[in-house]
């Protein structure tokens, strides 16, 4: 009796039953090692987006120091001779909630020659909410748009500060509400603050208004306007208001891989006339450059000029100039023999003022 064979559809139905385990082995071997690499591939950026979105805190710190001989022509003064300063102690928490939240807290220390240290400021203490790369709102007390980036631009923040700064038409930071938006080549920020400043924060009747633009015009060059606008907090109580502040900037700046150099204006209308009667205009300029000899050596210079009572006395005046040598040992130290020298005219006097001596920042 003939055995009924059952038919075969597929060649791979025909296969022997030594070749069927190798093909099992095979199968099974090349299944498991793919699917462990498919896996891999795939979770790869989930892994990377979750590490790179996990809470995170870091403390950092950057203090100013310097030690240096300040001389002042025909004028005795108790902050003369030899010192030493403690320009600024910052201390800084970040925490990163995830990909879009975060937080900052900044405390800042002075300690200036031959006199007591202030108290403890809050420099900082905002939350941000992140858009992407340049795009973010900050809620409380925050940078202010020109004077983070005229710090940027200049490079040399521990030595003095820049135009704004030093010349106080500015505050570094404030109380309010804080936005940048990033598009192409361009960078608009504003803020709507108190007006006081971090160190004194106070309200006013209005909120303040601080806006800036800037134009990445080529590698390394930035173009920018900007102005603000408000009564600085000075309108409270019973000071009524008698002029509102205004100021207008101007920045043209380019840092290279090893340069700097820029250039700053500004024109303000009744900055310290808020609350006083009769109107005042102020404005100023500076210039900047730096040049890096080698990693570890550059010499830099700066040059300002303001007049800041162009109305009730134009002849006042205040040119200020600096010159100074850096040694950066490593990252977390630099090192800087400066020159300085202040001179200030008025209708009836002119004084002059030299400081020499070594700056640093500390970093960690």
């Amino acid at each position: 009796m003939l055995r009924r064979q059952c038919p075969c559809r597929y060649a791979i139905d025909r296969i022997t039953p030594a070749a069927a385990g190798i093909r099992r082995v095979v199968m099974q071997f090349v299944s498991r090692n793919t699917l462990a690499t498919a896996l891999a591939v795939l979770c790869l950026p989930t892994m990377a987006w979750a590490q790179d979105s996990a809470p995170a805190t870091k403390v950092s710190a950057q203090i100013f120091v310097n030690a240096s001989q300040l001389d002042r022509d025909g004028v005795d003064s108790d902050d003369e001779g030899l010192a030493m300063e403690l320009k600024r102690t910052f201390i800084t928490v970040d925490h990163r909630f995830n990909q879009q939240w975060s937080a900052q807290v900044t405390t800042d220390v002075q300690w200036l020659r031959n006199s007591d240290p202030t108290d403890v400021w809050l420099r900082h203490a905002y939350l941000q909410r992140s858009f992407g790369k340049g795009t973010w709102l900050r809620f409380g007390n925050a940078p202010l748009p020109w004077i983070q980036q005229e710090s940027a631009r200049d490079g040399y923040r521990y030595v003095d500060g820049a135009l704004i700064t030093r010349s106080k038409m500015g505050n570094a930071a404030d109380y309010g509400v804080h936005g940048q938006y990033t598009r192409g080549d361009f960078t608009y920020a504003a803020s709507v603050v108190t007006g006081g400043g971090y160190q004194k924060p106070r309200l006013g009747d209005h909120p303040d208004v601080e806006v800036r633009v800037g134009w990445a015009a080529a590698k390394g060059v930035e173009l920018a306007l900007g102005g603000y606008r408000g009564t600085r907090a000075l309108d409270s109580g019973d000071m009524p208001r008698e002029h509102t502040a205004q100021r207008w900037n101007a920045m043209a700046s380019w840092v290279g891989e090893r340069g700097r150099m820029g250039a700053q204006y500004f024109y303000a209308e009744d900055w310290t006339r808020v609350v006083k009667p009769g109107s005042d205009d102020q404005r100023g300029w500076s210039v900047w450059g730096s040049y890096q000899l080698s990693p570890q050596y550059a010499v830099f210079t700066r040059h300002e000029e303001t007049r800041m009572s162009l109305d009730i006395n134009p002849l006042n005046r205040e040119r200020y100039h600096l010159v100074g040598v850096e040694w950066k040992p490593n990252k977390y130290l630099r090192l800087a023999a400066v020159g300085k020298q202040v001179t200030q005219e008025t209708a009836t006097a002119r004084k002059e003022s030299h400081e020499a001596g070594l700056w640093a920042q500390l970093a960690f």
